[in-house]
């Protein structure tokens, strides 16, 4: 128990405020008790929903390597390099996992993704840049640009990579939020990867260019 009085204390320092939920067949997991998702889930507790979740870290600042169970593994080859992914999509439950630099899992997101006749693709991918809405630094002729409410707050860019060559790629395959929160933890989008509003901005300020995503299924 001290050690759980411990690591709330730490999260609750970094400005969350969380609370506990049980969800059936699935661990106490650390909810936001601020978010769209913490809403939805207190609501209908008996939904399949995946909520925010942290690693905890001792008081001592050593970790203790508190990986989330299920969380796939973030290592990719990249031209015959191995990188540790920041990021990793698990299509098959619409989950995404932030990493830390030891490809340590530290949160868990509830996502959207590409409906069965639009579906995401698979692969590697590397962020760009953030942008902010509305958008006005996209190209014009871009979806964002012209119809900014559809992407929500913030939007990572990637660009595809290719794993044997490092060569990249544009696509039209994002990271950002919503207009639709009813949408999230479903296959929905277009292709790109929809998030809770409130945590594609907390997520937007801890990726930055260069940072690999890998997206799974």
């Amino acid at each position: 128990m001290r050690g759980f009085r411990n690591s709330m204390k730490i999260l609750n320092n970094l400005g969350h405020n969380f609370k506990t939920i049980g969800v059936v067949g699935l661990p106490l997991l650390f909810l936001p008790a601020c978010s769209t998702v913490a809403q939805n889930l207190e609501k209908t507790p008996d939904k399949d929903k995946f909520v925010m979740t942290d690693s905890l870290v001792k008081p001592s600042g050593t970790s203790k390597k508190a990986v989330m169970l299920g969380a796939p593994s973030p290592s990719v080859e990249i031209n015959g390099i191995e990188h540790i992914a920041k990021i990793v999509v698990d299509l098959s439950k619409n989950i995404l996992y932030k990493y830390n630099d030891f490809g340590d899992a530290e949160r868990a997101y509830l996502v959207a993704s590409g409906k069965p006749s639009s579906p995401t693709d698979t692969g590697v991918r590397v962020v760009t840049h953030v942008e902010t809405y509305p958008y006005r630094t996209a190209p014009y002729s871009t979806k964002r640009r012209r119809n900014p409410k559809a992407y929500g707050p913030k939007i990572i860019c990637l660009d595809k990579v290719d794993p044997l060559t490092g060569e990249r790629s544009r696509t039209g395959e994002f990271i950002h939020g919503n207009n639709n929160p009813a949408s999230i933890g479903k296959y929905a989008s277009l292709g790109c990867i929809r998030m809770d509003n409130e945590v594609i901005k907390a997520l937007a300020k801890e990726v930055k260019r260069g940072d690999i995503v890998l997206i799974k299924r």
